[in-house]
């Protein structure tokens, strides 16, 4: 059997298919949570689906370390000394759109509100940097890193962004969107995850 010869364009490509495919496999396989759901900024559609795949929420040491970053950051807006930080920290899941790839979530913690469960993750790259022209409204905040913010009240919720607010520190001295109320909403989300990887909150 002849093997015909691919461009060099086409081996990329189907290379990173694979790489893809292989780490949505993975996050899925080890999920402990899903949230499925729409994006509403989303120029098509057909593109507006959105998932987060969570591995495991930060250990107590991981979430300190970028807390302590994230001050270091305010004072001397050393951007790539916060993203070394990042860096460091276990991958904890991936937040993935109609792009190619996903994005790292790095810093993952949950609390339990009057409202419901607030989650909160740290992605990286910026949310909407994988593929620009898929979204309606472009990233002109932080390109490097992004503080998504999930309420679920039972199986259904919302997510917003820091693409819309700021990031500040809670009463917790934990990271998290200032005045959640009052942002806007970047997508409406569902628990996705099998019942039978449902850890007791």
């Amino acid at each position: 059997m002849k093997l015909m010869p691919i461009s060099l364009s086409a081996a990329k490509g189907l290379a990173v298919l694979i790489v893809t495919t292989l780490l949505s496999l993975s996050a899925q396989a080890a999920a402990i949570m899903t949230l499925s759901g729409e994006a509403g900024d989303a120029k098509y559609e057909t593109d507006s689906g959105i998932r987060i795949s969570l591995i495991d929420w930060s250990a107590p040491q991981q979430q300190q370390a970028v807390e302590q970053a994230w001050r270091q950051y305010q004072q001397d807006g050393d951007t790539n000394a916060f993203l070394a930080v990042l860096e460091d920290q276990d991958t904890r899941g991936y937040l993935f759109t109609a792009a190619g790839t996903g994005y790292r979530i790095k810093y993952a913690w949950q609390e339990t509100t009057a409202g419901g469960q607030m989650m909160h993750f740290l992605v990286a790259p910026g949310l909407k940097t994988r593929n620009p022209y898929l979204w309606e409204t472009p990233n002109n905040t932080s390109k490097d890193f992004t503080l998504v913010q999930v309420l679920l009240d039972e199986e259904t919720g919302v997510a917003k962004s820091s693409l819309d607010g700021e990031i500040v520190f809670n009463e917790q001295g934990k990271l998290a969107l200032d005045r959640f109320d009052r942002l806007e909403q970047f997508a409406s989300m569902k628990d996705s995850t099998p019942y039978y990887l449902k850890r007791d909150k």
